[in-house]
């Protein structure tokens, strides 16, 4: 993304979304962070000084698109997505011409997080002819695909990390057989941050 251009990062409070929403923000870019309660949208705007929430588990007071058309009115440049489904959906209606989209994950269509009649209705974006009416992009990314500057990266975000220019939230999980547990909470969306689990409490 560029300086002044709105991007949409979904999953934005998880262990991929909130690194990729601090990249984002150090670009100069407006960043709208989309995730589900009050204490992720609290760090989403205090801790990660994200430019507006969109959180859509609250929809008494706003839908899920009037909360997209408040935080962003102008339009949206870049969308990372990191949760597909109807959230995805929602957000390619607002678009602006040449927008990208790029595809990590789509954590809402794993299947822990549907019951048994709908996993037979999977889909990927429905919504896709906004692309080609606004000549916008969609693509997949996978980090296997650039795994030749991988070194470069991981020296680029650790100097990141140790200047404080990028925080990692972590939650952490003590005892092995915790791991099922985490795992839950990982596809369930009940952690904030990078998921742990310490095999025992030594330190």
């Amino acid at each position: 993304p560029q300086r002044g251009e709105t991007v949409v990062v979904t999953g934005a409070a998880g262990s991929v979304g909130s690194i990729a929403v601090q990249l984002c923000k150090s670009t100069g870019a407006r960043v709208i962070g989309v995730a589900g309660g009050s204490i992720k949208k609290d760090y989403l705007l205090n801790k990660l000084h994200c430019d507006g929430v969109i959180d859509y588990k609250d929809t008494t007071k706003q839908t899920l698109e009037e909360q997209i058309q408040e935080t962003c009115p102008e339009g949206i440049d870049f969308i990372y997505d990191n949760v597909g489904g109807s959230i995805l959906d929602s957000l390619l209606y607002r678009i602006n011409p040449n927008s990208r989209t790029v595809i990590c994950g789509a954590i809402s269509q794993y299947s822990g997080n549907l019951n048994q009649k709908e996993q037979s209705k999977v889909y990927g974006p429905s919504n896709y002819l906004k692309l080609a009416e606004r000549g916008a992009e969609m693509k997949g990314f996978n980090v296997i695909q650039y795994i030749s500057k991988l070194p470069f990266m991981i020296i680029g975000m650790y100097y990141l990390y140790m200047r404080g220019y990028v925080k990692c939230e972590e939650h952490i999980e003590i005892g092995l057989e915790q791991f099922p547990y985490a795992l839950q909470k990982l596809f369930t969306g009940q952690t904030i941050g990078k998921t742990l689990v310490r095999i025992n409490n030594d330190d």
